[in-house]
This record gives structure tokens, C-alpha cells and sequence, in this order.
């Protein structure tokens, strides 16, 4: 869908919440690549997140299956009570309709009861990720901690830096069986 037709649509594009899948690999990279301002790994690194590491990711997609959206995250193994958010990415034509917030809500609310951290690495430039985290904190009344996390010289490669965004602790969530 183009965002042309995305805006011509009367009503709110309604999306659906799911674990993602491997065959979303692939969807995950274009709309990577097409929407630019992420990092671009590679097609298999989004195909084996989605194969390995689907308790800790969200894909949103429209009524007809298009990919709307995701978040692809893992559980550091030296902070269980965290959950790192590696991406978050939304198709151009879903920006500026709460998406990417709503993406980590349904994050959040398919953890287990003990993570009580959200964490997420942001380059100092990315003020929309910035804003993000910080009224994800604000608007659940918990702290932000920003804190020097991977400086600009640990990458072969021109990066910047990235800082450490540290969010809770958060509310417990109740498991059910």
C-alpha cells in the first residue's frame, strides 16, 4: 500500500499483533531497506531472529497481510530481568499513528513476570527513537536511565556511538497457564 492510499483510506489502517514467523524474515529486511534510518542487516539476521528469538519480537500486519510493522528484541543472558530491543521498525505509510509505541506495548505485555527492564541502544542523533523510550518511561511512571553503552570505536566501520536506554522497573505482569 502506498502511503498516498494509506491516507486517502477514511478509516484507521487496523493491524493484528503475532509473534513473528520465519517466512516474515524477508518482509522484515525490505521494509528495512525501503523506509532507510535503520541499520540494514542482513536478510538471514531477520529470518533467524524470527525463527529463534520470537518470544522477544512483535510483528503488526494489516487485514490483507501486509507487514505494518515489527520490534525484534532478545533477553541479555547476564540480565534475565531485561528485555534489549534490538529494532523497531514501521512501514512509511504507518508512520505518525502511535505504531512503533504500540509495537512495545505488545512487546512488554508478552514477557514473563520477570522482566521488569525494557533496554534499547540508541545512537545520539535518533531523536524519534529518544522520544520513544523516554515517553514509554514517562507515560508508565517509571525511570529512563541513559547511560555511554558501545563507544563510536568499538566499530570497524564509521557509527556512532551508542547510548543505553534503560526503562522501569516495570509493572509485574500476571502469567496464566
Amino acid at each position: 500500500m502506498s502511503p498516498e492510499a494509506a491516507r486517502a483510506q477514511a478509516d484507521p489502517i487496523v493491524v493484528q499483533f503475532r509473534k513473528p514467523r520465519p517466512e516474515d524474515g524477508a518482509a522484515m529486511w525490505r521494509l528495512v531497506r525501503e523506509m532507510g534510518g535503520l541499520e540494514l542487516n542482513s536478510a538471514y539476521f531477520y529470518v533467524l531472529f524470527a525463527t529463534d528469538f520470537a518470544d522477544t519480537g512483535v510483528v503488526a500486519e494489516t487485514e490483507d497481510g501486509q507487514l505494518a510493522g515489527f520490534v525484534v528484541g532478545h533477553r541479555p543472558p547476564t540480565r534475565a530481568e531485561a528485555v534489549f530491543v534490538w529494532q523497531v521498525g514501521v512501514a512509511p505509510w504507518m508512520r505518525r499513528q502511535g505504531l512503533a509505541r504500540s509495537l512495545l506495548d505488545e512487546l512488554l505485555a508478552r514477557q514473563p513476570a520477570e522482566v521488569s527492564w525494557l533496554e534499547a541502544s540508541v545512537t545520539p542523533d535518533n531523536t524519534a527513537s529518544t522520544r520513544l523510550f523516554r515517553a514509554l518511561a514517562r507515560d508508565r511512571g517509571v525511570e529512563c536511565r541513559e547511560s555511554e553503552y558501545m563507544s563510536a570505536e568499538l566499530f570497524p566501520r564509521s557509527h556512532a556511538a551508542e547510548n543505553l536506554f534503560r526503562i522501569g522497573p516495570l509493572e509485574p505482569r500476571i502469567q496464566t497457564s
